[in-house]
């Protein structure tokens, strides 16, 4: 049977050097390039931005600490009365107690603060807005909050999650 050929796959490459085959390793570069890719933009679009001069960093702290002390005291009123009239119309101090209630239900009790960070952001008129967020530890989970404050420090934006 001599003169006789056997193809198989790895002659198959053998037979056509004009077909390119992969580089050894480059499945594995691909893998590991794109996500890193999409790290530096995930990080390049959600970069921070340093806190306007208008603000200090420990009164917009302690006033978004005021502001969660009171949705944990159940003091609705008195954040009503630290919003903007914009928040005011928006939102009312009993829409307040039902959205804590309803997470209360689910968190339980609060337990302490884990953590809060202060960032300065452009609201989507420009306007200089000091953005805290709060980690506070409840009995099944944490909760994070987050409260926005214009240039008078009056309260623009309030999140739950």
């Amino acid at each position: 049977m001599e003169g006789n050929l056997v193809i198989t796959e790895k002659t198959k490459g053998e037979l056509n050097p004009e077909r390119q085959r992969p580089i050894v390793g480059q499945k594995r570069r691909t893998a590991l390039i794109l996500p890193i890719l999409c790290l530096v933009c995930l990080l390049a679009g959600c970069s921070s931005t340093k806190l306007a001069d208008v603000f200090e960093e420990e009164q917009v702290k302690a006033a978004a600490q005021t502001v969660v002390d009171n949705l944990i005291a159940g003091a609705y009123e008195a954040d009503t009365a630290m919003m903007s009239q914009a928040m005011q119309e928006a939102i009312s101090a009993e829409t307040l107690a039902a959205n804590m209630e309803m997470m209360n239900e689910k968190t339980g009790a609060f337990r302490e603060y884990k953590s809060m960070a202060v960032v300065g952001q452009k609201s989507a008129q420009g306007e200089d807005m000091a953005v805290a967020v709060i980690v506070a530890a409840y009995e099944k989970g944490n909760v994070t909050y987050t409260v926005s404050f214009n240039k008078d420090m009056e309260v623009e934006g309030l999140w739950m999650k």
